[in-house]
């Protein structure tokens, strides 16, 4: 399944003022990461951010093996339109969530096709990240082509200014998912933001 023009997530948003760039820059999802990590968000200031939202942008947020009434709770009080699972969830899990659901999952060679179409039947979109996630380490996306899924596929890992371009040439890719590679020393970077979402979507050479 793919879409007409390319789906941005740009991802580990902690400020306000970062948030809005995203938006109005022409993303399509805003992330939150309530999970373990140096840019983990409090569910009180990510409520703040996405209050303060003034587009319709998609706000999602990150778990990692939380439990899944505590992450349901936190979806409805911080405003959340999609829950990103990079936990060890099993399809069946995923099946019992009453929040929309977003499956990454760590798959860097065909092998992996059969458990990602298990996810399928459960979520809004699939996602597809390196062997660390948020490490920002690139894998072999060459088997991605082989998929055919029914739900849109997301790319993470390691993408950037540099080679968002190639990534986007990818069969089969629906979108791209960012946080790292739109950083410089650790921090949003508003001119990467800008210029990966262009590239994202074709809007520049």
């Amino acid at each position: 399944m793919t879409s007409h023009t390319p789906l941005v997530k740009i991802c580990g948003i902690t400020d306000q003022k970062t948030a809005r760039l995203v938006e109005h820059s022409g993303a399509d999802f805003i992330g939150f990461i309530f999970a373990k990590s140096k840019r983990q968000l409090t569910p009180k200031k990510a409520k703040g951010i996405i209050e303060a939202l003034e587009t319709n942008i998609k706000t999602v947020g990150v778990f990692v093996d939380q439990e899944r009434t505590e992450v349901e709770a936190l979806a409805e009080a911080v405003g959340l339109d999609f829950v990103q699972l990079h936990g060890s969830e099993s399809p069946e899990e995923v099946a019992k969530y009453r929040v929309p659901c977003i499956k990454a999952l760590t798959l860097t060679s065909k092998e992996g096709v059969d458990k990602l179409k298990a996810y399928e039947p459960y979520c809004q979109y699939l996602l597809v990240d390196g062997a660390i996630p948020g490490a920002g380490e690139v894998f072999d996306w060459s088997w991605l082509k082989a998929l055919n899924l029914q739900v849109p596929l997301l790319l993470a890992g390691g993408l950037n200014t540099q080679n968002i371009t190639l990534a986007r040439q990818l069969k089969g890719i629906d979108g791209f998912d960012v946080s790292s590679g739109v950083e410089t020393d650790g921090i949003k970077d508003e001119n990467k933001i800008i210029s990966f979402i262009k590239q994202a979507k074709g809007r520049e050479s």
